[in-house]
């Protein structure tokens, strides 16, 4: 195998920041060395790498971002590139900043989480090899639950992605009630052992299908809710719904119409909210639809 060298081209600082996932510190000739996440994600032996990283290259403080990046402070800007050739040795990737797809921040998904729906780690997985890093008009950043929660906080991203659940009453049911007990939102009833659920409180979670013993309950459509257009900073705004349903397997090339509707649309520093601002949701989800 052919080592991989790292280049003085590659800390110049006019492409610092869009090829390293570092920036410099107020204190001089120091800078802030971010190593990406998959998901949040880490094995023990990635923590021990990135631990060492802390103390041969910073002063073994570390600080985990809300994009879910370890970052490493007090790095001599005059020791990146050591630093950076140490980092590719170990397999580790350094983050992303500027007008670009930004880390993918996830939860942790139908995997570990009992009010899972959507496979969060296996989306975020196939985002960053597809997406992470593209060069667009302005920073978009992505987050993806695995249900209603919300616990990665899709609706504060520029595109925002979490699992759901449509039930739909099946046959079997014996009144137990449990679905009713299960459902926070007191979207089902059951009179006379045949439920009802009403569509204008149902939020999606899933619970009633999942705890129905009977099978009474069975998913109508499962995959992600797609928001677009989130973001906090100096002018927050939520995002907008732009697809309820979305099968699980097509969330990548729906995210990719995303952006590709996004670099047609936008002028250079433009987020995706503010480019929706401009023209209308209506119009941004045709460009999408094309």
């Amino acid at each position: 195998m052919v080592k991989k060298e790292v280049s003085d081209s590659m800390i110049n600082p006019c492409n610092s920041i869009r090829q390293h996932g570092h920036i410099k510190q107020q204190q001089q000739g120091f800078a802030a060395v971010r190593i990406r996440t998959i998901a949040g994600n880490m094995t023990s032996d990635q923590l021990r790498k990135v631990a060492y990283l802390s103390d041969k290259y910073g002063q073994g403080q570390l600080h985990i971002t809300t994009r879910q990046s370890v970052e490493i402070h007090w790095v001599q800007e005059n020791q990146l590139k050591t630093m950076f050739q140490e980092i590719y040795d170990f397999g580790l990737l350094l983050a992303v900043r500027g007008p670009r797809v930004m880390t993918v921040i996830a939860c942790p998904g139908v995997t570990l989480c009992k009010r899972g729906i959507g496979d969060t780690t296996r989306l975020a997985t196939q985002l960053n090899d597809c997406v992470v890093g593209r060069d667009l008009s302005g920073k978009t950043k992505i987050a993806v639950s695995g249900c209603p929660s919300s616990c990665a906080k899709p609706q504060i991203n520029d595109i925002g992605l979490h699992g759901i659940i449509i039930p739909t009453v099946f046959e079997g049911c014996v009144g137990c009630n449990f679905c009713t007990q299960h459902c926070k939102v007191a979207a089902i009833k059951v009179e006379e052992m045949i439920p009802s659920i009403d569509s204008s409180k149902c939020i999606g979670c899933g619970a009633c299908v999942k705890n129905c013993p009977q099978k009474a309950l069975t998913a109508k459509r499962q995959g992600y809710t797609v928001y677009v257009g989130g973001k906090i900073g100096k002018k927050p705004m939520l995002g907008t719904k732009i697809f309820s349903v979305i099968p699980e397997q097509e969330a990548i090339s729906c995210i990719q119409r995303i952006l590709e509707a996004y670099s047609r649309l936008s002028f250079k520093g433009e987020r995706i909210g503010t480019v929706i601002n401009r023209i209308g949701m209506t119009n941004f989800q045709q460009e999408v639809l094309k």
